[in-house]
């Protein structure tokens, strides 16, 4: 804890989480955008930086640069991907490949349509650039899910593997700022190492999603049926096993390159594992029923491998780079291309590595297959329209990392080339040292959860990475861990921010403006925040047990305390909707009995009404006899 005293520390810390606090308030109810609510916690932190944890100015503004740079492997990633995905619509062919995934499976297949399209499809999508969030929405609808169903499960399908997402820039980001941490000869963590670890977290994780959806899609009544359940089970484990397994090699081989293909694999495999089974269960895997006039137009317009053609090359391209060891030591090492920015740690640039420059190669080989005539204009006019405010958000908050990360800094550079930090004045050292003193060694509980706050303040798990894995590595040097044990917990830290996806206002923002549902998104976090939530909290029990090297007993103690704790819960919130369900039954009863008791005092005063009535008429009748 150095100087600080116990009050300091306190404010100190407050400070810190004070812009993120103020951030979940302007995205949860001013409804602002990710990059302006990013901006104005990269202006707080700088000031802070400046006038109350004492880092020199001109550090402060060059490690906001310096982060804004480091983080172009995401943010590129996010800018050529939109490229390619606009470039697929205006020539027609996203639209080929959605036509192509309506006639996916028929009533009553609800379990195999969402495995294979949400986690399976999910899964490799977001491996290659592809957004499900926007492309999944109008499929799921289109086959007969209500709106709510149809932006929810793709948005929480794909959650498990964030981390893989993007030809796994997540992992490389993560494995670059703890192996620079560290500092160790040979290097640690490697790629493999930090893949292997993260995916040690997917099986469960992925399992416990798939049974998620299912209550999301229909409820206690379709999560239990026997079919339902074999689905949801074996599309977990075949995307969660497939990530370990892959991850699993890589170490064994020390093959980096593996790593970056974990997504596109799981989705593949987890495809192919529910179409095997459904045909095993004489499923009708084909149905043309869900298409329209308009769609069987599209359907004619280009063969379907046409239309997959640049997933394809670029699938081919990553392939290539990261299977052939010479290739991939070649693009990732000799031509790393490090720059240097003040006394910032170096940023490997790796051009010729990186995904967004495959993504860009694929996009132009694409080219003779599906035309760019009189797309050009429009292509690049959308794709600039849409890029701009993701690409900005993805870059922001790694400058308020890197601003986190420096602070405290004086503007000498040391014999190490870096930046001279005074340890008091660092608002990563003031949060570790804070979280070890208050929560000891139970700290691994929450770090999935500080994750959680990273993924939903930023939008992005690699953002969250880059905030918080220093945060992570310190706190563990305080407890004491092991390397190991330090790693998991920035694993951890990773995984939560990837499941913050669907409790991401801007994401469930854009999967509702594709079917036209504006305004549902309050409903969709109502349904998803509960199973996000149970995946932290597996998550914190792993990496409790991981973390302090638990024994096998006390990792079942554990386990046993977590499903326990979730069992009285889940009786408690039963009980209390069966005595609200009840009080409600009970309140239109006496509704009921109250209308009939106001029927029965009204009749006998219409009725005397009708006879007084009966009366007037006979006595104007008699007087008009006598008038006669």
């Amino acid at each position: 804890m150095g100087d600080w005293n116990l009050v300091s520390l306190t404010l100190g810390t407050f400070l810190i989480l004070l812009p993120f606090l103020g951030a979940i308030f302007l995205l949860v109810f001013a409804k602002w955008k990710a990059d302006t609510t990013g901006f104005l916690v990269w202006i707080v932190m700088f000031v802070f930086a400046v006038t109350i944890f004492k880092t020199d100015l001109l550090v402060t503004f060059l490690a906001s640069v310096a982060g804004f740079i480091a983080s172009y492997p995401i943010a590129l990633m996010v800018c050529t991907s939109i490229f390619m995905i606009t470039y697929m619509q205006k020539t027609g062919a996203l639209q080929r490949i959605i036509v192509g995934f309506k006639t996916l499976g028929g009533e009553g297949k609800q379990a195999f349509q969402i495995m294979f399209l949400n986690i399976g499809l999910g899964s490799f999508l977001v491996s290659i650039g592809a957004t499900p969030v926007t492309m999944l929405p109008p499929i799921m609808a289109a086959i007969g899910y209500s709106p709510l169903v149809a932006v929810a499960l793709p948005a929480i399908g794909y959650d498990p593997l964030c981390t893989f997402a993007l030809l796994a820039i997540p992992a490389v980001i993560f494995q670059d700022v703890m192996s620079g941490l560290f500092n160790l000869t040979p290097l640690f963590p490697t790629l493999a190492e930090s893949g292997f670890i993260f995916s040690v977290f997917m099986p469960v994780v992925t399992t416990g999603i798939a049974l998620g959806m299912l209550y999301i899609a229909g409820g206690r009544k379709l999560l239990f049926k026997k079919e339902s359940l074999l689905f949801a089970f074996v599309g977990g484990i075949s995307a969660g096993g497939t990530a370990l397994l892959i991850n699993t090699l890589a170490k064994l081989l020390n093959a980096d390159g593996l790593v970056p293909l974990t997504g596109l694999f799981a989705g593949l495999v987890t495809c192919g594992s529910m179409i095997v089974l459904a045909k095993l269960l004489r499923y009708k895997i084909f149905d043309r029923d869900n298409l329209t006039t308009e769609d069987l137009e599209i359907e004619k317009s280009m063969p379907l491998w046409k239309a997959f053609m640049p997933w394809t090359i670029l699938v081919i391209l990553c392939a290539l780079t990261n299977f052939i060891p010479p290739v991939y030591n070649f693009l990732f090492h000799t031509l790393a291309m490090k720059i240097t920015i003040g006394g910032a740690k170096p940023i490997a640039l790796r051009v010729f590595w990186n995904a967004w420059f495959w993504v860009i190669v694929a996009t132009v080989l694409s080219m003779p297959f599906l035309g760019f005539k009189g797309k050009a204009k429009e292509t690049f006019t959308t794709w600039a329209r849409r890029s701009i405010r993701p690409v900005f958000a993805a870059a922001i908050f790694f400058s308020v990392a890197y601003v986190m990360n420096w602070s405290g800094a004086i503007g000498t550079i040391g014999s190490d080339n870096l930046w001279e930090i005074n340890a008091k004045n660092n608002m990563i050292k003031i949060i570790s040292d804070a979280s070890a003193l208050v929560f000891g060694d139970f700290y691994p509980v929450i770090v999935p959860f500080v994750g959680l706050l990273g993924g939903f303040v930023s939008g992005s798990e690699t953002s969250a990475i880059a905030m918080f894995t220093g945060f992570q590595y310190n706190t563990g040097v305080s407890l004491g861990l092991s390397n190991t044990g330090i790693v998991v917990l920035g694993a951890a830290n990773g995984i939560g921010g990837g499941l913050a996806s669907v409790l991401s206002p801007a994401k469930i923002q854009n999967a509702a403006a594709v079917i036209d549902k504006s305004g549902i998104e309050g409903e969709v976090i109502k349904k998803t925040a509960p199973i996000a939530l149970l995946m932290v909290v597996s998550v914190a029990a792993i990496t409790l047990c991981w973390a302090n090297n638990y024994s096998i007993a006390l990792w079942f103690a554990t386990f046993g305390i977590v499903i326990g704790t979730i069992f009285l819960l889940g009786l408690v919130f039963y009980v209390y909707r069966m005595i609200k369900r009840k009080q409600k039954e009970l309140n239109e009863e006496e509704g009921e009995t109250t209308s009939i008791q106001k029927k029965q005092t009204t009749l006998p005063s219409q009725e005397q009404q009708s006879k007084e009535t009966e009366k007037n008429i006979s006595n104007q009748q008699l007087e008009e006899k006598n008038d006669f």
